[in-house]
C-alpha cells in the first residue's frame, strides 16, 4: 500500500489501496445529531414529532430532525432480567440481584445491531469481566440510490482507566462527526480526519483516574465509510478492517509493537506475535496519546464482497483475510448471523478478549422501504 501526504482524492487503481497519514488531533467541527430515523420513504410523518413530511424532505421542518439518517442504538441503561432464568427479577441492590444473589448483568455484555445494509456484534467474550469494546453504526440515505453506511469499531485499552467509557464516547462521538458532514456534503476523507479529531477530543475530555492522574483513558479506534465506489478507512491502534472479496485483503496496518517489528522487517509475523509485547497498542485516542499522524487509506474494490471491521479479539483467532472470507461466505446468510457466527469462532476458540465484527456490503444496495433497526442485547 503507498503512502502519500495529500489530503485530497488519490488516485488509484481497481482494486489498489491509497493511504495517508495526517495528525490525530487538533481542532475541528463539533458533533451532535438527532434521534435515530429511518428514510423519508418509510414515514409518513416524522419519526421524531409526527409531523407531515414529503418524501423528498431531507429534515423535518417542524423540528429538524434528519429524515435520511438511521443510527444504531447505544447499550441500555438497565441491567434487564436477571441472568438466573429461574429467577427473572430485574430488581437489583449494588449489583446483584434482589431476590436470588446473581451478579447484575451488564447490557454491553452481548450487543446485537442491524441496520440491514450494515451489522454488528459486540461480545464480552469469555475472559474478561466486562465488554470493553464498542461499536456505532450508521446508513446515510439517498433517496432510493445506493446508502452510504457508516462504521465505527473501537477497542478500550484494557490498562487505561475505565476503557469501556472511552470506547464508548469515541464510537459515539465519530459515529456523529462522520454523519454530520458527510449530510452537509464534506468528502469521505475529510470527514474521517474531523472524526478522529473530534473522537480523541472526547475521550481526552472524561478526566482520568481520581486516584491517579498519570492513568488516563484510552481506546482505539478504526472507521469506514463505505461509499458506492470507494472504501474510505481510517484508524488509530490495531483494530482492523478486512475486504472480503474476490481477492480478500487487509486494509489497515497494525499501531502495536507487532506491527512496526513487521513493518521494519525486525522480526516475521510469527516470530513478532509470540512475544508479550506483541499487543502493547503504540498509538491510541485519548490522554498522552503520540502526536504521530493517524492512518488514512481509501480502497476501490474491484466487484461485489464484504467490508469486515473487528477488534483483535477476532482477528487473534482468525488474522488471515482468505480464512475470514471462507467463513463469512459472502454474507449469503445474512450480515447480522454472518457477523454472529464470525464472533462464534471466537469464543469457541476461547474468547479471550472481548469481541467486535460488523460487515457491510459492497456495493451498497437500497433497503427495502420500511426496513428499520433490528436490536438485540443478550445477558
Amino acid at each position: 500500500m503507498g503512502m502519500t501526504e495529500a489530503v485530497g482524492p488519490t488516485a488509484k487503481k481497481d482494486g489498489e489501496v491509497a493511504e495517508r497519514e495526517e495528525p490525530a488531533t487538533g481542532g475541528s467541527a463539533g458533533h451532535g445529531g438527532a434521534e435515530p430515523t429511518r428514510p423519508a420513504e418509510a414515514w409518513p410523518t416524522c419519526p421524531s414529532c409526527g409531523a407531515e413530511v414529503a418524501p423528498e424532505d431531507g429534515y423535518c421542518e417542524e423540528c429538524g430532525a434528519d429524515l435520511l439518517v438511521r443510527r444504531s442504538e447505544p447499550p441500555a441503561a438497565d441491567p434487564g432480567p436477571c441472568r438466573n432464568s429461574a429467577c427473572a427479577n430485574d430488581s437489583y441492590a449494588d449489583g446483584y440481584c434482589d431476590l436470588c444473589g446473581s451478579p447484575a448483568p451488564d447490557p454491553r455484555d452481548r450487543l446485537e445491531r442491524d441496520l440491514g445494509v450494515v451489522a454488528g456484534v459486540s461480545d464480552r467474550g469469555l475472559r474478561h469481566s466486562r465488554n470493553e469494546d464498542d461499536m456505532a453504526l450508521a446508513v446515510i440515505g439517498n433517496r432510493g440510490a445506493a446508502p452510504t453506511p457508516v462504521i465505527v469499531v473501537c477497542d478500550g485499552v484494557s490498562t487505561s482507566y475505565k476503557p469501556e467509557t472511552a470506547s464508548a464516547a469515541a464510537a459515539l462521538t465519530a459515529r456523529e462527526h462522520l454523519v454530520l458532514s458527510l449530510r452537509r456534503g464534506e468528502d469521505p476523507v475529510t470527514a474521517t480526519l474531523g472524526a478522529f479529531e473530534e473522537a480523541h477530543k472526547a475521550v481526552s475530555a472524561l478526566g482520568p483516574d481520581p486516584s491517579d492522574e498519570s492513568n488516563g483513558r484510552a481506546t482505539t479506534m478504526v472507521t469506514v465509510v463505505v461509499g458506492a465506489s470507494e472504501l474510505t478507512v481510517g484508524w488509530v491502534g490495531d483494530a482492523r478492517v478486512y475486504w472480503l472479496g474476490a481477492e480478500p485483503r487487509r486494509l489497515t496496518t497494525d499501531d502495536s509493537w507487532a506491527g512496526r517489528m513487521i513493518a521494519d522487517g525486525t522480526l516475521t509475523e510469527e516470530e513478532a506475535f509470540k512475544s508479550p509485547l506483541a499487543h502493547t497498542i503504540l498509538r491510541w485516542l485519548g490522554p498522552g496519546a503520540p502526536e504521530d499522524p493517524a492512518n488514512l487509506a481509501v480502497f476501490e474494490p474491484d466487484g461485489p464482497g464484504l467490508v469486515l471491521a473487528c477488534s483483535d479479539g477476532l482477528w487473534n483467532y482468525v488474522p488471515d483475510p482468505a480464512d475470514l472470507a471462507h467463513l463469512a461466505s459472502g454474507g449469503f446468510g445474512g450480515l447480522l448471523p454472518t457477523a454472529s457466527a464470525l464472533t462464534a469462532v471466537a469464543i469457541e476458540g476461547g474468547g479471550h478478549d472481548n469481541i467486535t465484527a460488523v460487515l457491510a456490503a459492497w456495493p451498497p444496495h437500497a433497503p427495502e422501504p420500511g426496513a428499520g433497526e433490528r436490536t438485540a442485547e443478550i445477558n
